[in-house]
Parts: structure tokens; sequence; C-alpha cells
């Protein structure tokens, strides 16, 4: 049994309300965008006056300071969600979960992906488009640029960690559909695709704007993989069509349960 499980019961709250299963939803939104406000705020505040060097002292103590907080910041995050999604999941693995508790996970598990779509939608919306205005108009000189190190290594990486996570979350917690057994799903192999390329596209970014192109066109071929990142990530919804769909079979077995005590009434 999930250990949160307990603390919803007492408190009255059913798998499906505000604070019960979907508030897993709720809390990572809100960090996301507490992060990124932060992140908004600080270049706000020092793009101008200390991101335009990246030789100077204050530059180091601003920006790079911020590039390996960020790192560490995903780093431990990871290996501590990870563990415990592992951990805890090995003592669920062989107990068959109620109906109303399988409910509950699955609400978990949407939650999970919510955070990561709004992720992926920070990362592909509102700092791409600062960085092209940034480095259309700014000269770069350094990869780390005050645009480059909040979207490249902070919300990227954080979106591979939540992509990968969310499927460690069904895989022990809702076997029904994400059970070993069953293979691995097309539906998490097409997200974390889709993070893993977006990941990846950043260092093949890098090198074409140093050696090919230093402008910020859209339209040149080494942002074409950016468009490919879109496409994946409409795995998405496959995971919530087809937890969807199991939705419907735990209501199905529910119904069919009530009503065997009132055939078998009717035949005594």
């Amino acid at each position: 049994m999930d250990s949160t499980r307990g603390l919803d019961e007492a408190g009255g709250r059913g798998p499906t309300d505000w604070l019960g299963g979907w508030k897993t939803l709720f809390v990572g939104c809100a960090a996301l965008l507490a992060a990124n406000l932060f992140l908004w705020l600080f270049d706000y505040k020092y793009a101008f006056t200390i991101g335009l060097n990246s030789a100077t002292h204050a530059f180091t103590t601003h920006y790079r300071a911020l590039f390996w907080a960020e790192l560490l910041t995903n780093g431990i995050f990871c290996g501590l969600w990870y563990g415990w999604l592992i951990r805890t999941g090995r003592a669920l693995e062989n107990p068959q979960a109620a109906p109303r508790e399988e409910v509950r996970r699955i609400a978990v598990l949407w939650g999970i992906i919510g955070a990561t779509s709004l992720s992926l939608y920070i990362e592909a919306s509102f700092w791409p488009n600062w960085d092209g205005a940034w480095h259309q108009t700014m000269v770069r000189d350094t990869a780390l640029t005050p645009t480059h190190i909040p979207m490249f290594y902070f919300f990227f990486p954080l979106s591979v960690v939540l992509a990968l996570g969310a499927y460690i979350y069904g895989r022990y917690r809702i076997p029904a559909l994400y059970s070993p057994d069953k293979g691995f799903p097309w539906s998490f192999f097409l997200l974390i695709s889709a993070a893993v390329l977006e990941f990846m596209q950043v260092a093949f970014n890098e090198w074409g704007h140093s050696l090919w192109l230093s402008e910020e066109f859209f339209s040149v071929p080494f942002h074409w993989p950016f468009v490919a990142y879109g496409w994946l990530a409409s795995g998405m919804f496959a995971v919530w069509g087809e937890s969807i769909l199991r939705l419907y079979q735990i209501e199905k077995s529910a119904q069919a349960s009530e009503e065997a005590p009132i055939h078998s009434a009717a035949a005594g």
C-alpha cells in the first residue's frame, strides 16, 4: 500500500479530491512556477548589468554560481526522488491495490505528467522567446548566457528527470498498465524520448551557433530537431489515454462486484 494512502483517508480526502490524489499536481506545478519566477527575476535584475561579459568576476559569482546550483539541485532532486520511488515501490509490487487506491495512484501519475508538461512548456515557450531576442541583440561570448543558464541547464534536465520519474512511479504503483511483463510502453517511450532529444539538442544547438551561424534564426537546420521534440512530446496524451481506459476497467469491475451479491441473493 502506498505510504500516503493512510494520510488521505485520515484526513477524509478521496482519491480524486483537490488535496487527495491531485495534490501532486498542485505542489509540483507550484514549485515549477516558483522556480521560474525566481529565474525570471534573477535575469531581470542581473542580465544587463552582470550578464554581458562572462570574463568578469561578477559574472562568475552570479551566473556561473547559478549554473552550478541548478545542476546540483537537479542532481540531488533526481537522486532523492528516484531512490524514494524505487525503495517504496518495491514494497508495493506484490499486494494488489484496492480500486479506490489505484484510482488515487492514477491521479498522482496524472499530476506528475501535468508537472512534466508544464516544465516542457516553460522550456519550449517562454525561455526560447527570451533567448532568441537576447542572442539576436547581444553577441554571445560563451554558451553560458543569462538566458541559456535557466533554460538549458535547469528546465531541460529537469524535464528528463520528471518524465522518467513518471514512468518509475507507474512501473511500481500501477502494474495493471506498466508492469515489466507488459513491456516498455510506447507512451512513455515517446515522452521520455522527447525530453532526452530536447536535452541533447542543447549541444547540437551550441555547436551550430559556435561554428555555423552566430545569429539566432529559428529556421536554420540545427533548430529543426526542436520540432521533432514537439511531436514526440505528444506521448503524454497517450499516457492519459491508456490510464483513462484503466479507469473504465476499474469502474466496470466495481459495478460487477456490486451486482454479484444481488444475483446470488436472487438465485437463493
